[in-house]
């Protein structure tokens, strides 16, 4: 089984979620047949009432400046040879997650930088290596953005890499990274709408970062996709919640369904 198939089976089958739900003594009853075992829902069932007038200025903000960094990738999409550029790419990084135990948002954005980078870039076919330069100059860059404690150049191709190179190639890869997307390296990302939302519910148990989590943990399998560059950040924001909601609360999951959506006014 490989990686990715056993990362989604952890999400389809979240055994502390459940653990921890039995055990609470307060709260709804448990949807099933075999009786009325009480537990506390995973998620307030209805969303906070006095939601603060800057909460709505804020999320009307993430919905315009996702705009402002979302490109049409149909291109990227029909081409095999950037799919598959990408393919690689993205496999390595995940690679390198492993071993430095990089954050969730560390990667986003590194695959964000990567997307945004070679719709923007014309990609030399003929060098094959230049895919994972960009890569290596992405995650370097985002790890800067993102991370404490970032990695020395050469530490960071670790994992079989393909090429290595030199810190001044990678160098000057990042300022050809930077300049092609005009600085602007703090894009809305799906994360951002997980914050959001997470804040906008007064998610602050344990079990609530746990369901962060999860989402997180499930949106990093889907950007692996490139199909999924197609969709906006709070669109794909929404979806991995509500799989993720469907599969902790199914008793629940049309009302979750519809304030989530309600409250993204998607």
């Amino acid at each position: 089984m490989s990686l990715q198939e056993e990362e989604i089976q952890q999400i389809q089958s979240p055994p502390w979620i459940l653990d921890a739900l039995c055990c609470e003594e307060n709260g709804n009853k448990i949807c099933g047949e075999s009786g009325t075992v009480k537990k506390e829902t995973f998620l307030p069932l209805f969303l906070i009432e006095h939601d603060l007038f800057w909460e709505d200025d804020e999320l009307i903000s993430l919905m315009s400046k996702e705009k402002e960094t979302h490109l049409c990738y149909k291109d990227v999409n029909s081409d095999e040879s950037l799919v598959l550029a990408r393919k690689d790419a993205l496999e390595w990084i995940f690679k390198v997650k492993a071993h430095h135990r990089f954050n969730a948002l560390t990667i986003v954005l590194a695959v964000n930088y990567f997307d945004r980078f070679f719709a923007s870039f014309k990609f030399q076919k003929d060098n094959p290596w230049m895919g994972q330069l960009a890569a290596v100059a992405c995650l370097s860059l985002a790890a800067k953005v993102e991370e404490t404690q970032v990695p020395l150049l050469l530490d960071l191709q670790v994992e079989e890499s393909k090429y290595v190179f030199d810190s001044k190639t990678i160098q000057r890869m990042e300022l050809l990274v930077l300049s092609t997307l005009k600085w602007r390296m703090n894009p809305v990302t799906p994360i951002s709408f997980f914050d959001h939302i997470t804040r906008r519910l007064g998610l602050r148990t344990h079990l609530h970062w746990e369901f962060l989590h999860s989402c997180e943990h499930l949106l990093l399998i889907l950007i692996a996709d490139s199909k999924f560059m197609l969709y906006m950040p709070s669109i794909l924001a929404a979806a991995t919640m509500l799989y993720v909601i469907k599969e902790i609360e199914p008793c629940h999951y049309l009302e979750y369904r519809k304030q989530l959506l309600r409250l993204l006014k998607t």
